[in-house]
């Protein structure tokens, strides 16, 4: 009996219907069943396994596009840029200094500049606006309008005007061109402007070819001011002088907080920069606006033409424009803007008696007197 039992399941095994299934199923079943007193099978053939194959397919094609787009970035980090063709001071060997050089903050300050100029709907300045000013201590008290209502956009709340009354124009010779911080100042060595302890660049290469007459009764002093995004982002004229050359120079915007400056060498050369080189009443005087991420926009008021962080094609980034005017500023005249902070640079010959009533800092007002005695 058990062997015919036996024979029975067999026999069942044998004429179960082969079904074929849908390439959705992508599975194979088999299922069998056994009771006491039988056995139930079920075959099924799955169609569709050609996916499979193009899953390792895909597989591969994103893993080898991930290895050469790898080896494409690390070549590109260690290949000199036209900067570094042109001047190999500006080779750095560290590779973190390398990539930070290769992220797109251009890209990006042009992106966040047409963000900022965007209009804004009433009913939310007062919370966008209203929080950066806390954010960043904005002195809205000083200011014409402290309705953020009244800013239809970041860019025109950068622009805000002040009191006059705010900020008094001290008599001295030398007065702060900004709001701001007082990061370094002092005398020139060997024609190297140090922007913080222990970095420091070379005249020429920050300003240009620019004449500067040797009297040795006269030394070449700098004053180095850092202007945060909270701060007034207009800057005046430090003294009564007169520019006779504005001198427009792209370059890249890297962040020129000053956490940031002692890592990056020479940072004040390779970040764009408006120079205009001109004389005072003891000799050469220079006022640099230093454009930085974010603070791709210079206004020049005496260059309404000039244009800066735009798209250039890489034979054009490395020629600067140097235009001749005629520009004769008082003091704490207004001279120009940025979109948002950034760092101002005073180069200027001074006799050796200069005095300055500052210290590295030192938080500053436009208009403030630079000096104690001495000019």
């Amino acid at each position: 009996m058990r062997l015919f039992n036996a024979m029975r399941s067999v026999t069942l095994l044998s004429t179960v219907p082969k079904k074929v299934v849908a390439p959705t199923m992508l599975r194979s079943v088999r299922e069998t069943a056994n009771h006491s007193k039988g056995v139930y099978a079920t075959n099924e053939v799955v169609i569709g396994a050609p996916k499979k194959k193009k899953r390792s397919w895909i597989k591969w094609l994103s893993v080898s596009t991930l290895i050469i787009g790898g080896a494409s970035y690390v070549a590109y980090l260690f290949t000199p840029d036209w900067r570094e063709i042109v001047d190999s001071k500006h080779y750095y060997s560290n590779w973190k200094i390398r990539v930070y050089l290769s992220l797109p903050f251009n890209t990006a300050s042009r992106v966040i500049g047409g963000l900022a100029n965007q209009e804004i709907p009433v009913w939310m300045r007062e919370r966008l606006l209203g929080g950066f000013a806390r954010i960043y201590d904005c002195r809205m008290e000083d200011t014409v309008e402290p309705d953020f209502k009244k800013y239809p956009s970041f860019a025109a709340f950068f622009n805000r005007k002040l009191k006059e009354s705010s900020r008094p124009i001290s008599a001295s010779p030398l007065v702060s061109p900004a709001d701001g911080t007082v990061l370094h100042f002092g005398k020139v060595e060997e024609n190297r402007i140090e922007y913080v302890k222990g970095h420091d660049y070379d005249v020429a290469n920050f300003l240009g070819n620019v004449d500067l007459p040797q009297k040795e009764e006269l030394d070449l002093y700098q004053v180095v001011i850092y202007l945060a995004p909270g701060d007034y982002h207009a800057f005046h004229s430090p003294a009564r002088w007169v520019a006779t050359q504005c001198r427009h120079v792209p370059g890249l915007l890297l962040s020129v907080r000053p956490t940031l400056l002692s890592h990056v060498p020479h940072l004040f050369c390779l970040n764009e920069r408006v120079v205009l080189n001109g004389s005072w009443r003891h000799g050469f005087f220079s006022l640099s606006a230093v454009a930085a991420t974010n603070v791709g926009d210079i206004v020049v008021d005496a260059e309404p033409s000039l244009r800066t962080n735009i798209v250039r094609r890489k034979t054009q980034k490395i020629m600067n424009t140097e235009t001749e005017i005629h520009a004769p500023y008082l003091s704490g005249q207004r001279v120009g803007e940025f979109r948002l902070g950034s760092t101002i640079v005073l180069v200027f010959q001074a006799p050796p008696t200069i005095k300055f009533a500052i210290k590295a800092g030192d938080p500053l007002r436009y208009g403030q007197s630079l000096v104690a005695d001495g000019v």
